[in-house]
């Protein structure tokens, strides 16, 4: 696939950096669209007079669309095509966000954030192979590092948007810049967002070498006479990644990543889903969950940042779990200080920059497990599972909250899973070692033939 090599090994052209910005741009929005439920809770909890069990549940609905998503839907980019799929995703997420805006009661509301989260599950996977396969070699890592920060960027932006909407408009706005801004990216995603040319080239769907010379053209680079032929002869199948996936050499290797990352995400969602409403109740002021929960998400861009530049000079499986350890250690200081409030605030962003600097460490090492052929639908599945897993931690927590625990013991509960979560990957370390797989996690994906 000479044409696909030449085009990474050259600088970014104006069609691949408008391809790669909108799908950064998408990843801000699902950020937006998954935090507004923590910010807008502690209205809409006394608004609807709701309990912590339900509140629970309602943080968690996003959660359990977006691991529906990613398990169902971002399979469907290997069959239809990476374009498709998030126009699909996005129409969902746009009906998702304006239902919400007009829910009438609690349970509404629940069904609406499922719906959101589907079509936000389905797009995070997929957007991660659609910039992996644009990006140049060159700008391949800080791309994606920027990737990984859009999501608590979107959250951040989120927080800064609510603090004044919620208590000048009502909860229902929030949910209405969310919504206005879904569908602004739907429509320009149908506009500006290019199918992936190395879908049209592996994949081979109808019209494949129209519609792959239609790209290069617009990349101002020469048509083909006809689809060049495969490295390998025949096109990746889906079966045959399952088969790698879940396969004797990697399966021990897939669940240490399944088990690291969804404990990893329980404790991240525990803590973006419910401090706000923590950090509300015990100050009595709104605002302030609302710019706790802000800063922690500021602290979560920082970390993808920090976590890349160190990643230049360490190793990614052990920056991981040295993040997830002092994370552990962190919530656990935030337990026994979270009631002084400046101190709160500045551990919040630490919080924010160790659990998201550990996101950001997955997307890393999680990619070098697998060949070229089967890394999106491990990093996919590691994705779904994880998120699927940790939509018990919102919900536990208002079942713990109820039954009267303090807060400060929920956050030395949640220490723990982080520890797990460290010694699930120090277990992976090892077994990518002993196999003479030399610095794990730190794959050189320049193939992105049949992600």
């Amino acid at each position: 696939m000479d044409v696909l090599s030449d085009i990474r090994r050259s600088p970014m052209g104006r069609f691949q950096v408008v391809a790669v910005s909108i799908a950064l741009v998408l990843i801000l929005i699902d950020g937006f669209d998954v935090a507004v439920m923590s910010y807008a809770a502690p209205a809409i909890s006394r608004e609807w007079h709701i309990d912590p069990v339900m509140l629970g549940y309602l943080l968690s609905a996003s959660l359990f669309g977006m691991a529906a998503g990613s398990i169902l839907l971002t399979p469907l980019a290997d069959r239809i095509g990476r374009r498709p799929l998030t126009l699909i995703s996005m129409a969902v997420i746009s009906v998702g966000m304006v239902l919400s805006v007009v829910a009438a009661d609690a349970g509404q509301l629940l069904a609406f954030r499922v719906l959101t989260g589907l079509g936000v599950g389905g797009m995070m996977a997929n957007l991660n192979v659609l910039v992996s396969e644009y990006a140049s070699d060159r700008r391949r890592g800080p791309i994606i590092g920027i990737y990984a920060a859009g999501y608590p960027i979107g959250a951040t932006i989120g927080g800064l948007a609510a603090g004044p909407l919620i208590p000048a408009f009502g909860w229902h706005s929030a949910f209405l810049v969310g919504a206005v801004l879904s569908v602004a990216m739907l429509v320009a995603s149908a506009v500006w967002l290019p199918e992936s040319l190395d879908f049209l080239l592996v994949r081979r769907p109808a019209n494949a070498l129209g519609r792959a010379n239609a790209i290069l053209a617009r990349m101002g680079r020469p048509a083909l006479a006809e689809l060049p032929s495969m490295a390998s002869g025949a096109p990746v199948r889906g079966n045959a990644a399952v088969r790698e996936v879940l396969g004797t050499e990697k399966l021990f290797r897939t669940v240490m990543l399944w088990i690291g990352y969804a404990f990893l995400v329980a404790a991240y969602y525990f803590a973006n889903t419910w401090t706000p409403k923590i950090m509300a109740g015990v100050s009595g002021n709104d605002s302030l969950g609302v710019t706790v929960g802000t800063v922690a998400n500021f602290g979560g861009i920082l970390g993808c940042f920090i976590f890349s530049a160190l990643a230049i000079r360490y190793r990614s499986n052990r920056l991981l779990a040295g993040s997830l350890v002092a994370a552990g250690a962190a919530y656990v200081v935030f337990g026994l200080a979270f009631s002084q409030v400046a101190l709160a605030v500045a551990l919040a962003v630490l919080l924010g920059i160790l659990t998201t600097a550990g996101i950001a460490g997955f997307y890393a090492i999680a990619p070098g497990v697998y060949s070229a052929g089967a890394r999106a639908t491990g990093l996919g599945w590691m994705i779904g599972l994880g998120r699927l897993i940790s939509i018990v931690a919102p919900i536990l927590v208002g079942y713990l909250i109820s039954g009267g625990w303090a807060p400060q013991n929920i956050f030395f509960l949640f220490a723990l899973p982080l520890l797990g979560a460290a010694a699930a990957v120090v277990a992976l370390g090892v077994s990518l070692r002993r196999a003479g797989a030399g610095r794990a996690g730190e794959p050189q994906p320049t193939d992105a033939v049949a992600r």
